[in-house]
């Protein structure tokens, strides 16, 4: 989550299921959630393009960071699973 500004993940988070929502801030420090939630707060209405744009610039870091062995992704796609 380092890797995503504050700014840009309320962004991409104004329009997103109640649950997900939770389970983004659920994953930061107190801190980091509150000024997120602040942020979503302050920034009133958004356009859906923008927090689309937004959505889709923080799934390419995901997949940057994925692609560098920094992270894993769990789950996804049953024909991308490893079978022995």
């Amino acid at each position: 989550m380092k890797e995503i500004d504050n700014k840009e993940l309320a962004l991409a988070l104004k329009h997103v299921n109640p649950d997900v929502k939770k389970k983004i801030l659920s994953n930061l420090s107190e801190r980091a959630a509150q000024m997120v939630e602040e942020e979503m707060n302050y920034m009133g209405p958004v356009r859906l393009r923008e927090v689309e744009e937004a959505q889709q610039r923080i799934v390419d870091i995901i997949r940057k960071l994925e692609e560098e062995g920094l992270i894993v992704i769990i789950g996804g796609d049953k024909a991308e699973e490893m079978v022995e």
